[in-house]
């Protein structure tokens, strides 16, 4: 049996991370009543309504700002934000009255960053929006998920911690394990929080039925379930693990309903002060500091905010940010809603040898999801076929297009173009068999021979560099991308191959269950 499988080299310069620069896409979201009874939720019918194109908000021109809140941190030396006083793990006034959490040591790393005095004022859910707008604060950093119905409300930073609603059952009780296993269950949600839109959408998306049973409070659904009442209750997975008094008792299902993306909320529109956190944040990645919260508040959590490419070494000051926000001449979702034709930039697939197969994948992938967005959005897509991912920014930033796909974000185009959160992650692997002892370059010292892809030189000279970093001196073998595998597995001219994910992942599918 011959087996292969792909080693990932954690070195920031070695992972691309394509992205797309549009405006989010819209889901159709039903809206759900509170009921005092439990109410059984249907299974999804087959066809699923189209998303259309975004309308605009009718207030949207008042939260509209012209001078950006980075001035106002400059000039006073100072960045007040907004945080929970009780919602632990992300802020809590403990006994001796001193604010700690996730949220508030976040938003002491930020100020220290900037090098600014930092002024914590309380929110509650329901004063937030009204002292963020009103002035009394510059940041939200207060438990806040990034919810498509709050997009005209705030600006939304990178997301920094990615949490999920999930549910609670009794632990060995009926072999509950899995999400499809709580069918025709009856499952606790709480009345007026995300629960309950949680496990409507989760039944509606995956077509298991359960019944819905609300409750007044968090506690009493908790109360309910040990008492074998419900099967489940459904809550954030954070609160979900506090509230078990007996963690023995109880399983949180690994699978969530929902994945919730915290971040930071400022005022809408604000794309400079946007920026300027963002870059902060994945500089606070870089620098560590956000590995170490997570591991102090989220050990179990594995995610950091994506980097973008040319993030600067040094450390983001607000001076280095316009004070001035600047509109676009026409926006796209108007133009979009009366001539129902979408503009995107596309990568032109090259001609003849250098027409590689992971290039037809990205092609095939990259139409794919274009064509569903016009699908959804009810409009006719028009490919502007460009030659490289920079003249695919330049097609967004000059109007030609009205956004691209196949680039990534970079941080030089950050005053010019406005980049989504990732869609695709790849980066350079090595394919290395199976059983081999072999799970790096350190393994490959004594002249090894790496394959790389001849469409791709380059590598040629990164796989030597990499195996350098780790004392390893390894030998080159030139390939045909398609013929990687066949020279590791058929024809032994190789120990591994150092390449693209998307040119290797084929082959660990084809080479899976030869013998």
């Amino acid at each position: 049996m011959i087996n292969l499988k792909l080693k990932l080299f954690k070195m920031r310069w070695h992972i691309p991370r394509n992205l797309l620069m549009c405006i989010y896409l819209l889901l159709i979201t039903g809206a759900l009543s509170a009921q005092d009874a439990p109410t059984p939720i249907p299974p999804a019918p087959t066809l699923t309504p189209p998303t259309l194109v975004p309308a605009l908000d009718a207030g949207a021109e008042e939260g509209v700002v012209s001078q950006s809140g980075v001035a106002r941190i400059i000039e006073s030396g100072r960045v007040r934000v907004g945080i929970l006083y009780n919602e632990p793990p992300f802020g809590e006034l403990n006994v001796r009255g001193e604010l700690s959490g996730f949220d508030a040591d976040l938003a002491a790393a930020i100020a220290e960053t900037w090098g600014v005095d930092l002024r914590l004022k309380q929110v509650t859910r329901q004063t937030a929006q009204s002292m963020l707008m009103g002035g009394e604060v510059d940041l939200l950093i207060a438990a806040q998920v990034h919810r498509r119905e709050l997009a005209t409300q705030y600006e939304f930073s990178q997301t920094y911690h990615l949490g999920s609603q999930s549910v609670m059952v009794r632990a060995g009780d009926g072999g509950i394990k899995t999400l499809p296993e709580l069918v025709n269950k009856r499952i606790g949600v709480t009345l007026g929080t995300p629960s309950e839109a949680a496990l409507a959408a989760w039944s509606q998306r995956s077509g298991v039925a359960v019944t819905a049973v609300p409750f007044p409070l968090f506690e009493r659904g908790y109360a309910a379930l040990m008492a074998g009442e419900i099967d489940g209750i459904v809550g954030s997975r954070y609160a979900l693990a506090r509230i078990a008094s007996q963690p023995d008792t109880i399983l949180i299902i690994d699978t969530p309903l929902e994945l919730e993306p915290y971040a930071i909320a400022m005022p809408p529109q604000d794309v400079n002060l946007r920026n300027l956190v963002n870059q902060t944040l994945q500089y606070l990645r870089i620098e560590g500091t956000l590995t170490d919260l997570r591991g102090q508040y989220f050990p179990e959590s594995s995610y950091l905010p994506s980097v973008w490419a040319a993030l600067p070494d040094s450390a983001p000051q607000p001076d280095q940010f316009n004070s001035v926000v600047t509109y676009p001449a026409q926006y796209v979702v108007p133009r979009l809603q009366t001539e129902r034709v979408l503009r995107v930039a596309l990568p032109r697939l090259p001609e003849g040898d250098a027409q590689t197969d992971s290039l037809r994948r990205l092609d095939t992938f990259y139409r794919g999801l274009v064509d569903e967005i016009g699908r959804r959005w009810q409009v006719r897509v028009e490919y502007v076929l460009v030659e490289t991912p920079t003249q695919g920014l330049e097609a967004v930033a000059n109007g030609q297009a009205d956004f691209a796909v196949g680039v990534q974000a970079n941080w030089e185009w950050d005053e010019r173009v406005d980049f989504s959160g990732p869609y695709l992650l790849r980066g350079l692997r090595l394919l290395l068999k199976q059983n081999s002892n072999t799970f790096g370059f350190e393994e490959l010292r004594g002249g090894r021979y790496v394959a790389y892809p001849i469409e791709q030189p380059e590598l040629q000279a990164l796989a030597i560099a990499t195996a350098e970093e780790f004392n390893a001196v390894i030998r080159t073998y030139g390939a045909r991308e398609q013929d990687l595998a066949h020279a590791i597995v058929d024809e032994n001219n190789a120990d591994a191959a150092f390449a693209d994910s998307i040119a290797l992942l084929p082959f660990i599918e084809q080479y899976a269950n030869q013998t």
